[in-house]
């Protein structure tokens, strides 16, 4: 190697029999093959080509160092130690940049292998910076820790364990090739087995993939492969430490197979809690297993996302558009959606910040969740026609009793008050008589049209029978609801129906303009409402008169 020359005393016994064969092209080559995988992977993380450089170092370095031992170069410090260093800073910046990370906690396990092997090269070769220059293949391993951690804890890629067991036996061989004489098998094998895994590892990562069953076997082979190489090398050269030696590589081999077996239960765990998840989430959408009055598309949409929040964590938003539009969670910001295919014109669609990891899944699950919202949704449209009136599409008289229940809530929570109005249309009875029935409903659409338009959000307007409507005006006392309903009997007045040939009228009833405590208290103020009505009519139509019993309020509306 790049250390090695005539007179080195680890020369004869490392590379005798080996001249021919150079074994370190086929080093050279399998590192220029992991550093191309590496500069692959760098596409999509440009990071790596840091690491790519490294490997690629790492086998220049070999190929250079064959060439310096060939030729008995001699020099304080070589071409091949300079890439030596190369790869090492290399490796360091790229491990620096990469996320996420953990604080170091049981990869602190190695801590004792890195600083045992930093006092025996101090101890056995302090006067020799040829034998010390190789520690740099450590200084790797000390920035992987805290991405290792990661790993070992499931934030990050297991193919992270791959690459950092490659760095291990990298840095391990590298070791031995500093300290014994005789090791060459084992520094050979190390080296080869670290850039496999190493270009493995990457591969893994650049595909998303998680460990295979061929890498689970090819690991536990190549670590006990070194293990005896190493144990060999040890007896043929008799070291005097060689037992405590064997014994630190055994300790590394031991934490491997432990991280590999960790990461392995953590597989096994995680899996089975995905199927508890997935489990949970088809009770959620089994329409069996829901009484109707949770089909609601509000509820049903909170439901599924809360069900599918744990197994797909960057789940932002679900929506659901048919003539209105449906939300849980949020539409944006968001980079990725799924659109579900629900019956024309309903459209859905989840939102994701990033892309779903198991979009497979997703796809398979796509055809029960779409069931469940068409189910909703045809629910709802049921729904909407017990509460509306078919002609106008305002609510009924049924739908305005549901809907007055959360007003009257609003209303407490907010402390607003609600004013509540009757309208009939005036002589609409001739109306129908004169020109028929078509036209009369024509009058209908036409003042519930503008009934919508003066309603807000939280207003209520409501087609109670016949010729008779009512208007529930959140958060407006008896004066401002005064002001509402005259605008609306100018627009009345203003309408040209054919073929009517006289101007329309409306006459109107108020009651309220407090907090109503209950429905007791709606139902109350409806009964003084239609008092007041049935004097406006009384006194010459075509005018909205307060309840009777606001005999002041009434005259101070009239005089304005």
């Amino acid at each position: 190697m790049c250390i090695l020359h005539q007179d080195h005393p680890l020369a004869d016994a490392t590379f005798e029999g080996m001249a021919e064969g150079y074994p370190e092209i086929g080093l050279m080559l399998l590192a220029t093959a992991a550093g191309l995988v590496l500069w692959w992977l760098a596409r999509g993380e440009p990071v790596w080509r840091w690491a790519s450089l490294g490997m690629l170092a790492w086998g220049l370095q070999t190929g250079v160092g064959l060439l310096e031992r060939t030729q008995g170069l001699e020099a304080p410090f070589t071409p091949s130690q300079a890439l030596l260093l190369v790869a090492a800073l290399a490796w360091s910046a790229n491990l620096r940049q990469l996320q996420p990370t953990e604080p170091p906690r049981l990869t602190l396990a190695l801590m004792p292998l890195l600083l045992a092997a930093l006092a025996g090269t101090l101890y056995w070769v302090p006067s020799r910076f040829a034998e010390v220059v190789w520690l740099v293949d450590w200084l790797p391993m000390l920035f992987a820790l805290p991405l290792l951690e990661a790993a070992l804890r499931g934030r990050a890629s297991e193919a992270r364990l791959v690459w950092g067991l490659g760095l291990l036996l990298k840095a391990g061989g590298s070791l031995a090739l500093g300290w014994l004489d005789g090791a060459a098998g084992f520094v050979y094998v190390a080296w080869a087995l670290g850039y496999i895994l190493i270009g493995w590892g990457g591969y893994l990562e650049a595909k998303d993939e998680r460990i295979g069953k061929v890498l689970l076997g090819f690991i536990p082979t190549a670590l006990l492969c070194s293990l005896v190489l190493l144990g060999i090398g040890l007896g043929q050269a008799n070291h005097a430490f060689g037992p405590l030696i064997l014994a630190g590589w055994g300790y590394a081999v031991l934490l491997a197979l432990g991280g590999i077996g960790l990461v392995i239960y953590q597989r096994i765990s995680n899996a089975e809690r995905q199927l508890e998840l997935w489990i949970n989430l088809l009770e959620t959408l089994s329409s069996k297993s829901q009484s109707t009055q949770h089909l609601i598309p509000e509820g049903v949409l909170q439901s599924v996302l809360h069900g599918l929040k744990p197994l797909y964590s960057n789940l932002v938003g679900l929506e659901v558009r048919s003539d209105v539009t449906v939300r849980a969670g949020q539409s944006g910001p968001y980079v990725h959606t799924f659109e579900l295919a629900l019956e024309h014109p309903a459209e859905g669609r989840l939102y994701f910040s990033g892309p779903p990891k198991d979009e497979r899944g997703l796809e398979a699950l796509a055809p029960l969740l779409t069931e469940r919202l068409r189910l909703s949704l045809t629910l709802n449209e049921w729904r909407s026609k017990a509460y509306a009136d078919p002609l106008t599409g305002l609510l009924n008289r049924r739908g305005f009793e549901r809907q007055m229940q959360r007003l009257i809530r609003l209303a407490g929570e907010r402390g607003k008050p609600i004013t509540l109005a009757l309208l009939d249309i005036d002589r609409f009875k001739r109306v129908n008589d004169t020109y028929g029935h078509p036209v009369g409903d024509e009058v209908l659409k036409q003042l519930a049209e503008l009934l919508r338009k003066a309603s807000r959000s939280d207003d209520l307007a409501v087609r109670l029978g016949g010729e008779e409507f009512g208007l529930v005006l959140f958060g407006a006392d008896l004066e401002d609801a005064y002001h509402v309903l005259e605008r609306i009997r100018a627009e009345v007045r203003a309408l040209h129906i054919d073929p009517i040939g006289w101007n329309l009228s409306i006459s109107g009833g108020l009651a309220g303009g407090e907090i109503p405590p209950s429905m007791a208290t709606v139902q109350r103020w409806l009964e003084q409402a239609d008092q007041a009505l049935y004097k406006a009519k009384q006194a010459g139509r075509d005018r909205v008169y307060p309840t009777p019993a606001s005999t002041l309020v009434l005259q101070d509306l009239l005089e304005q």
